[in-house]
């Protein structure tokens, strides 16, 4: 009788086990996925099945936090009050139980009556702290709760959602990376290291080699003068054996003599550099220099009356460059008797590329702050030029 009693008490208690391991599983799939008011009701019955558990009273601070900001402040105080002090007291037990994070000590010290929202800005930066602290010591599921809760604090926190997608990535889960690369994306489309990331996840794991090369040319636009953004398309290409070459022009140097007086500047020039016999179209050089010369003593001001000191900009290489593709022209020459510079200034002259070949490939300190302003109005411009010019099949690997 007594195996019999036994056996019947082990059947009684099998059911509810298997039920709340399944409660956990489901509980800890939306709360990773960051569904935190999904899973409030499940750790709340986890919490009081397992009042001892960490883990379920952290979490059930968490989602009773995530529950009080969905009331406004003015008109469900009460509703505030009331979740907040649910949190407070769940946040508290977590401690008691040895919970060691900032945010949930922040939540266990907060006073529930004060209804002005947390400070998300100071507790997110805690969170990311710890997400970094679980990430080194490999622990990458709790770094990611703690970085997709930093997101969720601070919607603009660049870093949470870069580190979280990640995580996700260390973990081979491509799709919630992608997830989180997108959503750092869209809070700075102009840094370069969610696509460069999001580039490699897809390299390792998306068997997407075309979709890798996406995310790798994003990264260029973002910051084309950061080396880090090249990387990615780099050893792309050495593995899909293309090229990441830009058109090459050479452009003169040389010495502008009388630059304050317009009307009598002299180029000195290599000889070599303009020998029509040696290179036919060679002499449109002179215009380069010469309208270099003007944009630098008359036009600069003209154009730019509020920037006290000379800079090269992006729009006297443009006016100097074109100044040689329209020469070039008007000699009505053969392309295939020019080089290479002259064919390729006037490939991306007609193409109507010369800003980009300028800003991607060409350009120094000065043109470098032209960038930005481009960049907002020229994104996709900027995308065909590296897409169809620079990133190209090629036939020798690393080349």
């Amino acid at each position: 009788m007594r195996r019999l009693a036994l056996f019947l008490l082990i059947m009684q208690f099998a059911p509810i086990c298997v039920a709340q391991q399944d409660r956990s599983i489901e509980a800890d799939q939306l709360f990773m996925a960051g569904r935190r008011l999904d899973a409030l009701p499940l750790y709340e019955q986890l919490a009081k099945e397992n009042p001892n558990e960490m883990l379920y009273a952290e979490r059930l601070a968490d989602c009773y936090s995530a529950k009080a900001l969905q009331y406004d402040e003015k008109t469900d105080k009460e509703m505030i009050v009331h979740y907040r002090t649910l949190a407070r007291d769940s946040a508290k037990n977590a401690v008691a139980l040895g919970d060691k994070t900032i945010y949930i000590h922040s939540i266990a010290g907060s006073d529930p009556n004060n209804t002005a929202p947390l400070n998300p800005e100071s507790i997110a930066s805690g969170l990311l702290n710890e997400g970094e602290k679980a990430y080194t010591a490999g622990d990458f599921q709790t770094a990611f709760q703690e970085y997709t809760a930093a997101a969720e604090l601070d919607p603009k926190l660049y870093l949470a959602s870069l580190y979280a997608g990640d995580t996700a990535f260390t973990q081979r889960d491509l799709a919630t990376a992608s997830k989180w690369f997108a959503r750092a994306i869209s809070i700075d489309p102009d840094r370069e290291t969610a696509y460069r990331y999001w580039g490699d996840a897809i390299t390792k794991y998306g068997n997407d080699p075309m979709g890798a090369r996406e995310k790798y040319i994003q990264a260029i636009i973002a910051e084309p003068y950061n080396s880090l953004a090249w990387q990615g398309v780099k050893q792309w290409a050495a593995i899909e054996n293309a090229i990441v070459q830009a058109p090459r022009i050479d452009r003169p140097t040389g010495a502008i003599e009388n630059a304050d007086d317009p009307k009598n500047i002299k180029v000195i020039m290599d000889p070599d550099f303009t020998n029509e016999q040696k290179q036919p179209g060679s002499s449109a050089w002179v215009e380069y220099m010469l309208t270099r010369a003007h944009f630098q003593t008359e036009e600069f001001k003209k154009e730019f009356p509020n920037e006290k000191e000379y800079r090269h900009t992006l729009a006297e290489e443009h006016e100097a460059l074109s100044a040689v593709a329209e020469a070039v022209k008007a000699k009505h020459i053969n392309q295939q008797n020019l080089d290479e510079s002259l064919r390729n200034l006037l490939m991306l002259f007609d193409a109507g590329m010369l800003d980009c070949w300028i800003l991607i490939s060409n350009a120094d300190e000065g043109i470098s702050h032209d960038y930005p302003a481009y960049r907002k109005d020229h994104r996709q411009l900027l995308h065909v030029y590296l897409d169809k010019y620079v990133v190209r099949p090629g036939t020798t690997p690393g080349k």
